[in-house]
C-alpha cells in the first residue's frame, strides 16, 4: 500500500496537520506535489499553515499464517 502525506505547520499554534493521499499515482515529482500543496493554501483550507514536508510511505504486510477465517 502506497500513500503521500502532506504536512503542514502553523507556527503561531504550534500545531501540525497531514492530509493523507491513498495511492497517489507514480512518477510525482516535487514540483507538483508543492504545487498541489500551495494550492490548497491559496484555497485557505488550511488558513495559517506554512507547507513543512512531503512524503511517499510504502508499506508491504507479510503475512506468516492466519489460522482463523
Amino acid at each position: 500500500m502506497k500513500r503521500l502525506y502532506l504536512d503542514f505547520y502553523n507556527e503561531a499554534e504550534g500545531k501540525r496537520r497531514r492530509i493523507t493521499v491513498a495511492d497517489p499515482i507514480d512518477g510525482l515529482t516535487a514540483d507538483q506535489v508543492q504545487s498541489a500543496m500551495q494550492s490548497l493554501l491559496d484555497a485557505k483550507v488550511l488558513e495559517g499553515y506554512a507547507i513543512d514536508r512531503a512524503v511517499v510511505v510504502e508499506t508491504n504486510s507479510n503475512e506468516f499464517f492466519d489460522l482463523i477465517q
